[in-house]
C-alpha cells in the first residue's frame, strides 16, 4: 500500500502560480438554475463513443428516466434531464474540442420537471457494510457516471479491474482560475461526500481514502474532519496540497501525495490507486441515497463579462445561452465563450450549444482576456516551456517534430503524456499556441491508428480468405485425384461392383429364407 504521510508531501516538477479569480462566483452562493424551454442532450461519451437512443420523436419522457444505452462496456447510460417530449434525434455541435457535431436527443421541457419513481435510502456504516463491491459496481455504471472533472472517462471501468486498489484519491484540487463548482460543492454537501467515499471505497476493496483540498480552502478541511471525527471514521484522511497549476491533474496529485510517477501511457491503476473527483462522488452518493441518476451537475459561469458570477445546479444539455442570461451575460462585450476554464477549456463558436456531463465552467471574456499579443513569432530554444512542463516533457521539440509532420517522432517523445494543461503557452514568450499543436498531432496519429488497425483487419480478412479458396482448391484436387484412380483400374471397379451385387444376392437369398 502506498504511504501518505500529511505533513510529507512531494512536489511535481514545473506547473505555474495563478490568480484564482474564484471568489467572484463563490461570493453568490449556489442556485438552482430553472429549466430551460429546451434541452439538447449529446450522445457523445468518452473517447468517441456513441450511445444509441432508447427514444423516438414524439416520445413522451420524465426526468430521469434512461433515454440512451452505451454499444460497449466502455459507454455509459444517458438519462432524460426533465420531463416532456423528445422533439428531435439529430445531429448537432456539442461541448467539446472544435465544437465536434455528434447524434443529440432535444427535449421539449413541459415545465414540470417530473422524476421517475425514486427509491430512497439511508446510507449508513450498516448499509455499506452489507453491500456487495458487484452491487456497488453496477449501480455506477447503472446512473450513467463518468469523471466529472473533465476527462469523462466511464467510471464503472476503473472499478472493474482486476489489479488490486489500496488507496481511494478524492480530487478537491481544483486549481484551474475561475472554476470554483466543487470548491462550493464541499461546502454545500460535506455528508453528502462522505457517504459517497465511503460507498466507493467499499466498491474498490480500497483501504484508504485520502481527501485532497488546496491549501487555500482551509475552513473546508476543518469542517470535513469534524464531521469524520463525529462520525469516527479514521479510514478517510483529509491533506491539504499546494496550490500549483496543475495540481489537480491526477498524475500531478499522486506525485505531490505519494511521490510515486504513474507510468508512461500508464493508469493509476498501476499503482494500485483510484483518483476521483469530488462531483463524481456526490452523483453517486445521490444515485445511492435518492434513486436519482446524472442528470445534473454544479457549473461555475464566470468571466469578465458576466454580471453576476455564480454557481448552479443545471441540468445537462442546458444550452449556454441559458446558463449565461441566469449570470446577466453582456453580449456586447464578449470576445469569447469557453467551455471549462482559461487554460485547458475550449472556445465555443456561438451560445447555442449545451452543456454536457464533464463541463465544469462557462467563461464569458473580453478581447482584454483572450487576445494574442502580436504575431507568433519562431521559437527561441529559451526552454521556458521546459521548466514548468509537470509532464517532463520536451515542449519545444515536440513542437518541432510535429510542425514538420514527422509525428511518430513526436509520438516517441511522449506526445501521449501531455495533458494539455496549456503551461507551455502560457510562459511562451514567442506566443506560440503550443497546445494546439499536440491536440492536432494527436488526433492525427489517432487516426493514423485506426487507419492502420482498419488495414491490419482488411489484410487478415484477405489471407484468411486466401487461406480457405487453397484449401477448397486442395480437396477438389485430391477428390478428382481418387476418381481419376479409381477410373484408371477397371478390373478394380469390376470387382466392386460385382462384391455390390454378390451382397445384393446375399441380403435376398437371407430374405427368401426367413419367409419359407
Amino acid at each position: 500500500m502506498v504511504t501518505i504521510q500529511a505533513n510529507h508531501l512531494h512536489a511535481f516538477r514545473g506547473g505555474l502560480k495563478l490568480k484564482h479569480h474564484k471568489n467572484e462566483s463563490l461570493i453568490n452562493g449556489l442556485s438552482r438554475l430553472p429549466v430551460a424551454e429546451k434541452l439538447w442532450i449529446s450522445l457523445r461519451i468518452n473517447r468517441g463513443n456513441i450511445a444509441t437512443p432508447l427514444v423516438k420523436v414524439g416520445d413522451k419522457i420524465l426526468k430521469g428516466q434512461r433515454i440512451a444505452k452505451p454499444d460497449t462496456q466502455r459507454g455509459s447510460y444517458i438519462h432524460a434531464s426533465t420531463s416532456g417530449t423528445v422533439s428531435a434525434i439529430e445531429q448537432r455541435s456539442t461541448a467539446s474540442p472544435d465544437a465536434d457535431i455528434a447524434l443529440t436527443i432535444e427535449i421539449t421541457a413541459d415545465g414540470q420537471d417530473q422524476w421517475i419513481e425514486l427509491h430512497e435510502t439511508q446510507i449508513t456504516q450498516d448499509y455499506i457494510n452489507n453491500a456487495s463491491p458487484e452491487q456497488l459496481i453496477t449501480a455506477i455504471h447503472n446512473t450513467g457516471l463518468v469523471g466529472l472533472g473533465g476527462a469523462g472517462f466511464p467510471t464503472h471501468l476503473k472499478y472493474q479491474s482486476k489489479t488490486q486498489i489500496d488507496t481511494l484519491i478524492i480530487n478537491g484540487a481544483e486549481c484551474e482560475p475561475y472554476i470554483s463548482c466543487d470548491e462550493q460543492l464541499m461546502m454545500d454537501y460535506p455528508d453528502d461526500l462522505i457517504n459517497g467515499i465511503l460507498l466507493m471505497m467499499k466498491a474498490s476493496g480500497a483501504k484508504q481514502a485520502i481527501f485532497a483540498l488546496e491549501d487555500q480552502v482551509g475552513g473546508i478541511k476543518s469542517g470535513i474532519e469534524n464531521k469524520l471525527k463525529a462520525r469516527n471514521i479514521d479510514s478517510i484522511v483529509v491533506i491539504k496540497v499546494p496550490t500549483i497549476y496543475p495540481a489537480g491533474g491526477e498524475k500531478q496529485l499522486i506525485k505531490v501525495l505519494t511521490g510515486c510517477e504513474v507510468p508512461s501511457a500508464g493508469l493509476p491503476l498501476d499503482l494500485g490507486i483510484i483518483v476521483q473527483n469530488v462531483a463524481t462522488i456526490k452523483a453517486f452518493n445521490d444515485f445511492m441515497s435518492q434513486g436519482k441518476p446524472l442528470v445534473e451537475r454544479i457549473i461555475t459561469v464566470a468571466g469578465d463579462c458576466v454580471g453576476k458570477s455564480q454557481n448552479f445546479i443545471a441540468a445537462i444539455g442546458t444550452p449556454i445561452s441559458h446558463l449565461l442570461k441566469q449570470a446577466q451575460y453582456h453580449t456586447e462585450k464578449t470576445h469569447r465563450i469557453i467551455i471549462g476554464g482559461p487554460m485547458m477549456g475550449y472556445a465555443m463558436p456561438n451560445a447555442e450549444i449545451a452543456i454536457d456531463k464533464t463541463s465544469n465552467c462557462v467563461l464569458a471574456l473580453g478581447q482584454e482576456n483572450t487576445q494574442h499579443y502580436g504575431p507568433t513569432l519562431p521559437c527561441i530554444r529559451c526552454g521556458e516551456c521546459v521548466n514548468v512542463c509537470p509532464a517532463h516533457l520536451l515542449p519545444q521539440q515536440l513542437h518541432w517534430y510535429i510542425k514538420g509532420e514527422n509525428l511518430e517522432k513526436a509520438r516517441e517523445h511522449h506526445l501521449f503524456d501531455c495533458i494539455e494543461c496549456g503551461a507551455c503557452a502560457w510562459v511562451c514568450p514567442s506566443q506560440i499556441k503550443l497546445v494546439d499543436y499536440y491536440r492536432y498531432a494527436k488526433s492525427e496519429l489517432n487516426y493514423l491508428d485506426y487507419k492502420r488497425k482498419k488495414s491490419d483487419q482488411a489484410q487478415i480478412r484477405h489471407e484468411q480468405r486466401e487461406e480457405r479458396l487453397l484449401k477448397l482448391k486442395q480437396e477438389r484436387m485430391a477428390k478428382r485425384k481418387r476418381t481419376r484412380r479409381r477410373t484408371a483400374n477397371p478390373d478394380k471397379i469390376k470387382a466392386d461392383l460385382q462384391a455390390t451385387m454378390d451382397r445384393i444376392n446375399k441380403a435376398k437369398e437371407a430374405k427368401n429364407k426367413d419367409k419359407t
